[in-house]
């Protein structure tokens, strides 16, 4: 049977069951963005920037460099003719990546037989389900967001055989990327990689053209370093938060360990989902006898799926000598690399969305690798078959449940932003009385923000909530 499917491949047949299992999920999550109000707390202060004049995006003094996600804030804010106009924009800007993401996604690895759509669905509950896709939902936010489809059409385009176009098209996504959040800096060795590993659309000109590009950019940022302060926000060390005045305090003088402790978390979290936020929890949770199956779901799934994405990944390295560079050998090491890029690019405090730019790698190796794994089987013993049958399937649940769990937090962060308005309104009319265009902006968006018909968590049975983490 698994060898018809491989003589006869069907790839439009295929590509389609997995866009239309696909679909449910992602028009759910999308109606969900759709619905969900802006927050009091961040959104009005970055709508607030796009009314200050003397504010110059370009200008690099600040560690938060983001001017292409302001210079497009402040088109849509000018340009539409009414609030909900301008909302609407802004929340299109967070739908349309998460849709060109997951269709790109599925298009990229075209599934030709019952085994590649499987491993395909999979592959797509991994991208949804991860931690650096659930953490960068958040509006208006759309900085890594924006990148991840950008790094994705980079990696089509780099493995196809070149034209033309193609260069200038992935220096303009890099650029992009790069003016959205200094995580877009992960396409430079993404190139790196293509080159050296002899993908067709790589060229030594295009890694040498974004290399360079990669100095300027931080030759530029490190001409304001001397204004930024050692630790942005607080950071997690272990089992608990450490504040800024903290941080600074203790680590003040010499930072470059907690750096990397930083930048390793970072990765370790995409890797098994601990630490989050740099801070231990689970693994505290457990030696305090606190169980719950979420828990293991989350660590039990990612370690499983990096077992295999490791020894698919030396499979394919070892097969190099003798075969060639493929394209599996390939994706292994671009995402080895771009996860170890957005570790160093988040060295001042760890988080999950800061991994964001290496998910699409992660589950690009998911696909390939549960393809290696499953594919010897099914021409092996009953007895074989039936145990990899079962590992498949538990590990596919146990990611479809996280690809859930992602849906709802979409929903708990609806209300959550909701509860701010209305808790939070009475006190910011206060704090930013002297700040007109902050409350202007702030009296424009109340109705979105208190509007009673949001999102909300659904209210699972109890076993099914501590199933999925709900939030």
């Amino acid at each position: 049977m698994g060898d018809a499917g491989i003589e006869h491949p069907r790839p439009r047949f295929w590509t389609a069951v997995v866009l239309a299992l696909a679909t449910p999920f992602t028009a759910i999550l999308c109606l969900t963005l759709w619905r969900t109000p802006f927050p009091l707390t961040e959104a009005v202060a970055i709508l607030e920037n796009t009314t200050n004049t003397a504010t110059n995006v370009w200008v690099p003094d600040t560690s938060y460099y983001r001017p292409l996600f302001y210079v497009m804030v402040s088109t849509i804010w000018h340009g539409a003719a009414s609030v909900d106009t301008r909302l609407a924009a802004l929340r299109l800007v967070q739908i349309v990546p998460v849709v060109v993401l997951i269709v790109g996604f599925i298009q990229h690895l075209r599934p030709r037989t019952f085994l590649d759509a499987a491993a395909a669905s999979v592959a797509v509950a991994v991208v949804v389900g991860s931690p650096g896709f659930r953490d960068n939902l958040e509006l208006p936010l759309s900085y890594t967001i924006v990148g991840m489809p950008l790094a994705l059409i980079a990696w089509v385009l780099l493995n196809r055989e070149p034209r033309r176009w193609h260069a200038p098209v992935i220096v303009a996504l890099t650029l992009i990327a790069i003016g959205f959040k200094e995580q877009g800096l992960v396409l430079v060795p993404l190139v790196a990689v293509c080159w050296w590993t002899r993908a067709p659309g790589a060229t030594r000109g295009l890694a040498l053209t974004l290399a360079a590009i990669a100095v300027a950019y931080v030759l530029v940022r490190l001409q304001w370093r001397g204004e930024w302060p050692i630790f942005e926000q607080a950071i997690g060390l272990g089992f608990r938060e450490i504040e800024v005045p903290e941080a600074t305090a203790r680590f003040g003088t010499f930072p470059y360990w907690i750096y990397a402790y930083n930048a390793m978390s970072t990765i370790a979290n995409a890797l098994v989902a601990e630490p989050g936020r740099g801070v231990f929890r689970i693994v505290q949770g457990w030696s305090q006898g606190q169980f719950q199956a979420w828990q293991f779901a989350h660590v039990g799934s990612s370690l499983s799926l990096t077992a295999l994405v490791g020894w698919w990944g030396w499979r394919s390295l070892y097969r190099v000598r003798t075969d060639g560079w493929s394209i599996e050998a390939r994706a292994f090491v671009a995402w080895a690399v771009v996860l170890l890029a957005c570790g160093v690019l988040s060295f001042n405090y760890s988080r999950e969305r800061l991994a964001g730019m290496a998910v699409v790698f992660y589950g690009i190796a998911a696909f390939y690798a549960l393809r290696a794994t499953v594919a010897p089987v099914l021409t092996a013993s009953r007895l074989q078959f039936a145990v990899a049958g079962i590992g498949f399937v538990v590990l596919a649940a146990t990611w479809q449940t996280r690809a859930l769990a992602t849906v709802e937090y979409a929903r708990a962060t609806a209300l959550r932003n909701r509860m701010e308005w209305l808790l939070m309104l009475p006190d910011r009319r206060i704090e930013f009385a002297e700040r007109p265009a902050y409350l202007q902006i702030m009296d424009s968006m109340i109705e979105q923000g208190t509007d009673p018909a949001g999102p909300r968590p659904i209210r699972y049975p109890e076993w099914v909530a501590l199933t999925i983490g709900q939030p």
